[in-house]
C-alpha cells in the first residue's frame, strides 16, 4: 500500500498519521517489504526511536487486519516464537525482525506452517551470505511482477551476496523476472520435498504425502517435523503402530518438540496405554509449561488412575489459564470431584452418609481435541 493510501484510511478512522516517530506517537506501521534495512543490516532511524520509546510496531498486514481489509489467513497456528526460533534455527531477534516486516506474521502468539517455511528459507539465505536487507529489497522487487510472491511460496537461491534468483517452472529468473542460465542439476532440497509433501496433505492425498514426508525424513534426519506430520497422517489412515513410530522419531530429533510429544501421548491414550501417556504429558509439558491442553490432558489421566491429588493440582493449573471456556467449566467439576475423592468422609446433618459428590469425567471425555492438536508441519492436521 502506497504512503498516501494508509494515511488517507488514517484519517478516515480518525487518527493522525505523520512521518517519523514521536513521543507521542501510539504506534509505527512498518510497510510490508517496502520498509527495508539500512545496507549493513540495521533498522532505520524510526523503528530505533520506537523502540527507544517504546512504542509498538505493527506490520502492513497487521494495519490492514485492523481496518478489516486483511485476506483471511488459511491453516493451523501452532508454533510459538521459541519453537518457530529452534526449528527454522533462527536467532529469536531474527524471528521478531520477520515478524515487524510482516515476512512472517504470529496470530495470538503462533505461527503457522507458512511462516517456519519462509523462516527456514531465510535462514538459508542468511547461511548463505545474503543480507536481511537484501531479501527484502528483493522480494520488493519480485512483487513487482509477482504481486503474491511470498517468501512461503518461492524459491529463492543466493547469486551473491546481495542477489537472489527465483525458482520458476521453467528455470531461474532474476528478481525482475529475465530468465537465467541454470548451470547446476536441481538439488535434492528437503525444504521442498517437506512443502510439496504439505500440499499433498492439504489436497487429502494421503498416499503421496506419506512418500514425500519420508523422502523428506531421507534428505534431512535432523529435522523433526517432517516425521511428525507423516505420524499425522498415518494416524489419519488408521495405522497406529506406524504413526507412533513416526511420533517417536520426531521427538528423537527434537527432544523439547511439545506438540509431537503431545500427539504421542495422545495415540498412547486410546489404545488405553495410560502411565506410557502420562510420561509423555510429561515431556511435553517439560518442553512447553504453557501448553493448556497438555494440562487438561494430563489432569485427566491423573484422575483415571485415581492420583487425585496430582490430578486436582493440574486442574488448577489449567484453569489459570483457562477460566471461561467450556473446557473450564468441565475442569472445575472434576476438580471438584478430586477434591471431594480427597476430602475426609463426614457424617451429613441428617445423620447419613457423606454427601453424595459428583460423578467424574467419563474415562476418555475430553482427552483430545478431534482432530488431533497440532498437525502438519504447520499443523492443520491429520
Amino acid at each position: 500500500m502506497k504512503r498516501a493510501d494508509a494515511f488517507a484510511l488514517v484519517r478516515k478512522h480518525g487518527g493522525k498519521p505523520r512521518e517519523g516517530v514521536t513521543k507521542q506517537t501510539d504506534v509505527l506501521v512498518v510497510g510490508e517489504l517496502g520498509w527495508p534495512l539500512l545496507d549493513d543490516g540495521r533498522p532505520s532511524n524510526s523503528l530505533a526511536q520506537a523502540k527507544s520509546y517504546r512504542i509498538p510496531v505493527a506490520s502492513e498486514r497487521q494495519f490492514l487486519e485492523w481496518l478489516g481489509r486483511s485476506i483471511p489467513e488459511e491453516g493451523a497456528r501452532t508454533y510459538t516464537v521459541d519453537q518457530l526460533a529452534a526449528l527454522s534455527k533462527l536467532p529469536k531477534d531474527v524471528v521478531d525482525q520477520l515478524a515487524m516486516f510482516g515476512l512472517i506474521e504470529a496470530r495470538g502468539g503462533r505461527f503457522g506452517f507458512r511462516d517456519l517455511a519462509a523462516a527456514r528459507q531465510v535462514a538459508g539465505l542468511l547461511a548463505a551470505g545474503t543480507a536481511l536487507s537484501a531479501i527484502t529489497r528483493s522480494l520488493n522487487e519480485i512483487r513487482k511482477w509477482l504481486p503474491d510472491a511470498r517468501l512461503s511460496n518461492l524459491r529463492l537461491f543466493p547469486e551473491s551476496s546481495d542477489r537472489l534468483l527465483v525458482e520458476q517452472m521453467k528455470g531461474r529468473t532474476d528478481k525482475t523476472g529475465q530468465f537465467v542460465l541454470n548451470v547446476e542439476e536441481p538439488r535434492n532440497d528437503a525444504d521442498a520435498i517437506f512443502q510439496d509433501a504439505q500440499s499433498a496433505e492439504a489436497s487429502g492425498d494421503a498416499a503421496t504425502a506419506e512418500q514425500l514426508y519420508r523422502r523428506a525424513m531421507n534428505t534431512d534426519p535432523a529435522d523433526p517435523v517432517a516425521p511428525y506430520n507423516l505420524g499425522n497422517v498415518l494416524r489419519a489412515m488408521g495405522r497406529s503402530l506406524e504413526a507412533e513410530a513416526a511420533y517417536r522419531t520426531a521427538v528423537k530429533a527434537d527432544p523439547c518438540f511439545a506438540q509431537a510429544w503431545y500427539n504421542l501421548a495422545d495415540l498412547l491414550d486410546v489404545q488405553r496405554r495410560t502411565k506410557e501417556a502420562i510420561a509423555c504429558l510429561d515431556r511435553a509439558l517439560e518442553a512447553d509449561p504453557g501448553c493448556a491442553d497438555a494440562m487438561f490432558n494430563m489432569a485427566l489421566l491423573l484422575q483415571r488412575v485415581e492420583r487425585h491429588a496430582e490430578a486436582a493440582q493440574w486442574w488448577r493449573r489449567y484453569l489459570s489459564v483457562d477460566a471461561s471456556s467450556q473446557w473450564a467449566a468441565r475442569a472445575r467439576r472434576a476438580m471438584k470431584y478430586c477434591e471431594i475423592q480427597l476430602a475426609p468422609t463426614r457424617p451429613s446433618a441428617a445423620g447419613g452418609g457423606g454427601a453424595p459428590s459428583k460423578p467424574p469425567p467419563q474415562a476418555g471425555e475430553v482427552l483430545s481435541i478431534d482432530p488431533p492438536l497440532l498437525a502438519g508441519k504447520g499443523r492443520e492436521g491429520a
